[in-house]
C-alpha cells in the first residue's frame, strides 16, 4: 500500500480491526463489553443488535449518531445507542501508551419491556397517557453521577466471582433502567416544556419554577400550582424525574448562576440573589457541591479578562 491507501484504510476499517483488547462478560439478561483502542482512527463504524448504554472510561472519542449532533465523549459520560443504529466514531488521541477505553452494556429488550410494564401497572405517571417508556432514540448524559455509579457497580458485579451475581446484577439493572427513563423525562422538559405544561401538572409546576427562579419557592406553592397535596406532589415529582423538587430547583439555579458568571458585570453576591438564594454561604455550598468548584474559581476558568 502507498501512503494514500494506508490513510484510507485506517479511516474506513471496522472497529474490530483496531481494538487491541475486547473483554466480554455475559449474564442472563445483559452483556458487558469493555473495549480498549490503541490506535488513532476516524469514522469507525459500530452497530449493536440491542439498545446499548455506552460509557467512557478513559481517553476521548468523537461520536457521530444519525439522530443527534456529533459530540466529544469523555470519561464519566454515557449515551444510549438504539439497536441496529450504526455509530461512526473517531479516536483522535488513542495510542499504545494511552489507549482509549470504553464499555458497552447491552440489556435484554425483554427485561426492559417487563420492567416498563410493571412500572406502568404499579407506579403510573401523572398526566401521562403514554406512561413509562424506554424509547429507542438517543439519550446523551453529561456526567450523570447516579448513572455513572450504577455502571461502576455493574462492572464490579460482572467481573467478580460470585455465584449470585445474576441476582445482584438484576437489581442494579432495574435501577439503571428506571434512572435512564427519569433522566430522559428531565431532558424532555428543556426541549418541550411549553407543550408539556399544557397537559401535565408536574410540567406546569416546572414551568412555574423556570419563570420564578429568582424568587423563594416552596413545595407548598408548587404543589398548589399542580393542584396536588404536598406529599403527593413530592412523591410524584421524584418518581417521574428522579430528583426531588428542591434538588431540581437547585439544579436550575446553579445552571443559571453558571451562565451569569460569564458576565463580569455581576458580582457573586448579585448572582446569588438573582438566582433565588437569600444566603450567600448556602449558595457557595450548593455551587461547590454541584460543580466541584467555587463560583470565583469557575469564573476564572471561563472568563478571559
Amino acid at each position: 500500500m502507498n501512503a494514500f491507501d494506508i490513510s484510507t484504510h485506517l479511516q474506513s476499517r471496522k472497529l474490530e480491526l483496531i481494538v487491541e483488547n475486547r473483554t466480554t462478560y455475559t449474564l442472563d439478561s445483559a452483556e458487558l463489553n469493555i473495549y480498549e483502542t490503541h490506535q488513532a482512527a476516524k469514522n469507525v463504524e459500530l452497530t449493536f443488535g440491542n439498545p446499548v448504554l455506552a460509557s467512557m472510561i478513559r481517553g476521548k472519542k468523537v461520536m457521530h449518531l444519525s439522530n443527534a449532533p456529533s459530540f466529544d465523549f469523555f470519561p464519566g459520560e454515557s449515551v444510549i445507542v438504539p439497536a441496529h443504529q450504526t455509530m461512526k466514531i473517531d479516536f483522535p488521541e488513542a495510542t499504545s501508551q494511552n489507549p482509549t477505553q470504553c464499555l458497552a452494556l447491552a440489556i435484554s429488550p425483554a427485561k426492559i419491556r417487563a420492567l416498563v410494564e410493571t412500572l406502568n401497572e404499579r407506579a403510573p405517571l401523572v398526566d401521562n397517557q403514554a406512561g413509562w417508556q424506554f424509547t429507542n432514540d438517543n439519550f446523551y448524559f453529561t456526567n450523570e453521577k447516579a448513572i455513572h455509579q450504577l455502571i461502576e457497580r455493574l462492572i464490579y458485579i460482572f467481573t467478580e466471582n460470585n455465584t449470585a451475581k445474576d441476582y445482584f446484577a438484576n437489581l442494579v439493572l432495574q435501577e439503571l433502567i428506571v434512572r435512564l427513563m427519569q433522566t430522559k423525562a428531565r431532558m424532555a422538559l428543556t426541549t418541550n416544556l411549553q407543550q408539556l405544561a399544557n397537559t401535565n401538572r408536574l410540567a406546569y409546576a416546572v414551568k412555574y419554577v423556570q419563570e420564578n427562579i429568582h424568587r423563594n419557592l416552596t413545595i407548598r406553592e408548587l404543589a398548589d400550582k399542580a393542584c396536588m397535596s404536598e406529599p403527593n406532589f413530592f412523591r410524584c415529582f421524584k418518581q417521574q424525574y428522579g430528583v426531588t423538587p428542591v434538588e431540581y430547583i437547585n439544579q436550575q439555579r446553579i445552571q443559571l448562576s453558571m451562565k451569569l458568571l460569564n458576565n463580569t458585570i455581576y458580582s457573586i453576591s448579585d448572582i446569588c440573589f438573582a438566582c433565588g438564594y437569600n444566603n450567600l454561604n448556602y449558595f457557595l455550598k450548593v455551587f461547590k457541591k454541584t460543580t466541584g468548584d467555587t463560583p470565583a474559581n469557575y469564573r476564572k476558568k471561563i472568563v478571559k479578562f
